[in-house]
């Protein structure tokens, strides 16, 4: 994976829920990571609290208008998609259909797609008791779906949750969850950022120049779970894309 070229300005189009507002994180870490890093970065998003890309996708919705509104006359470099946190773990059927009618309503405006892979709730979650899951599953079982979503629509996939589980089972100091145990906490917002900048614009997020004022030695470590996700393989268990697969060539 090679950098991009620094002489022009990008695009970007957000479209997700509060997974990607929470702490602002579209310009408050990936516009500013950006500018720290050399790149000319300007972000519109349209995102609401709780969103289907299933609901983004139809013109009749008030948020659906907004992403009308958002590519009408517009071209953008780069998408990303985020899904409702839990959609495509519990429901990958309905994650897939609504990420395909998303994708066609938009792909003429916009030249290369990238999914926003999140993570498993924190183990305390009532979300996780009541589904018999645990985070680690969770997590991987998202990180598959997206995956056979990318696969459908040709668009690459930034493993945050990955990242994410990586913090949580190996430094459990660093918090990158809100104390609602599903949301990211200030730096798991951070952590968000940093990998999808790192997957789109190819640079090593542990050269990133901007640290968000938290403590540098936390900075140093959630810039290693970035890089891991982004420029290791990534082995996705087999079992939980065959499963989703499954599902999806069912009636």
């Amino acid at each position: 994976m090679s950098e991009l070229q620094k002489n022009r300005e990008y695009s970007v189009l957000f479209i997700g829920n509060s997974y990607t507002f929470f702490g602002d994180m579209p310009t408050q870490t990936f516009e500013k990571v950006a500018k720290a890093s050399g790149y000319d970065v300007k972000v519109t998003s349209v995102t609401s609290g709780g969103y289907t890309l299933e609901k983004f996708s139809d013109s009749a919705d008030k948020h659906g208008a907004r992403v009308d509104e958002a590519i009408n006359g517009k071209k953008y470099d780069f998408v990303i998609m985020q899904e409702q946190s839990q959609r495509p773990a519990s429901d990958p059927k309905k994650f897939i259909n609504g990420l395909c009618t998303l994708y066609k309503k938009i792909e003429n405006a916009v030249d290369k797609a990238y999914l926003y892979a999140t993570w498993g709730r924190k183990a305390e979650s009532g979300d996780l008791a009541e589904k018999g899951w645990t985070s680690r599953y969770m997590t991987d079982r998202l990180a598959a779906s997206y995956t056979v979503g990318g696969e459908k629509i040709g668009a690459e996939v930034a493993y945050v949750g990955l990242a994410f589980a990586d913090i949580y089972e190996n430094h459990p100091d660093i918090d990158v969850y809100n104390p609602d145990c599903s949301h990211p906490s200030a730096i798991g917002s951070y952590l968000a950022g940093i990998t999808l900048f790192a997957k789109i614009f190819g640079v090593d997020p542990r050269t990133i120049d901007f640290d968000a004022d938290f403590d540098k030695n936390d900075t140093k470590i959630v810039k290693e779970a970035a890089y891991k996700a982004v420029f290791e393989e990534q082995t996705i268990l087999s079992e939980q894309k065959e499963d989703i697969l499954k599902i999806l060539s069912e009636n």
